[in-house]
């Protein structure tokens, strides 16, 4: 992926790079091309930010982050060419908002002095054409049902969907499963309640949305934050369990661990997750803290003209 990269660059002249904080392809790129290049963090459950990250990063698995001094990073410098130089960072972005760890202004890293830039989440799954259910006002509360797109073809996938699907047939909810990996076949007899839906982009459902039902994962869980939505995680790998957590704490959400799991606390907490205006007083809070960041077009123009100057 790096030198696809690199090639890349050079076809079309990148004047700049823009590239996750967990991963190496576009940092080595931007040093490799010569560019300045901006870091952008992916996450909703953790930063480089944040107190002890950055040395938890380099030997936890859990962050997914290939560390600077891994061989394959090693050997990638040595084939490049690029000896131990580091990218003209122009800045570092954090998405999240304030009170789940984001920034309310701009600030230096204490470790390099580098800017770290508050910007807005923005959700964006592709462009797709909306069934007819969903652009109509569900006669009762519409709970979105996903477990993205890897969790599914994972062992136990189909298992765990099918537990959740129980769980939720309990109650007076539709329920949109937004699901195209999953064999449905496999999952048996479908409740009264379910829509199987295929693939939708929740940026196309979750506004009317009383309810999300998840594994944990980054994008799913920002989305939601990005339209106020409740949700109910059952999160198992990667960094679910930390997402699971930011939700919990702020108060958001609820989480159920995977090895407590079973239709009835998963029922009851789906229900209280409906009832208690709590949770979504605390989730619009959150939706009205990310819709006052600086947006992603905002942000690029201030970037692109500093990096024009």
């Amino acid at each position: 992926m790096t030198r696809g990269t690199v090639d890349a660059g050079r076809d079309f002249g990148a004047d700049l790079v823009v590239y996750c904080s967990d991963h190496q392809a576009g940092k080595l790129a931007a040093v490799a091309l010569g560019v300045p290049a901006l870091e952008v963090g992916n996450r909703v459950s953790w930063s480089m930010r944040d107190p002890g990250v950055r040395e938890a990063a380099r030997t936890n698995p859990r962050f997914g982050v290939v560390p600077d001094d891994s061989p394959v990073v090693l050997r990638l410098r040595e084939a490049l060419g690029l000896g131990e130089r580091e990218p003209d960072l122009l800045g570092r972005i954090d998405p999240r908002a304030p009170s789940l760890g984001g920034l309310e202004h701009e600030e230096a890293d204490p470790y390099d002095g580098v800017p770290w830039l508050p910007m807005r989440y923005v959700p964006y799954n592709g462009g797709a054409v909306l069934p007819d259910w969903a652009l109509r006002k569900a006669a009762r509360p519409r709970i979105c049902l996903t477990l993205g797109t890897v969790a599914p073809l994972l062992p136990g996938g189909t298992e765990a969907l099918r537990l959740l699907i129980d769980a939720l047939a309990a109650l007076d909810a539709e329920v949109v499963l937004a699901d195209d990996e999953t064999d449905l076949s496999a999952l048996g007899p479908l409740p009264a309640n379910l829509i199987p839906a295929g693939f939708v982009p929740l940026s196309g459902i979750l506004r009317d949305c009383a309810l999300v039902v998840h594994h944990g994962g980054s994008g799913t869980t920002a989305a939601a934050l990005h339209y106020g939505v409740p949700q109910l995680l059952v999160p198992s790998g990667a960094d679910n369990e930390l997402c699971a957590r930011r939700v919990t704490d702020r108060g958001v959400g609820l989480a159920v661990p995977p090895a407590t799991a079973d239709a009835a606390r998963i029922a009851e907490a789906a229900a209280r997750l409906l009832t208690e205006e709590s949770f979504r007083h605390a989730a619009g809070q959150v939706r009205h803290e990310m819709a006052g960041q600086p947006s992603p077009a905002e942000l690029i123009d201030r970037i692109t003209a500093g990096a024009a100057a």
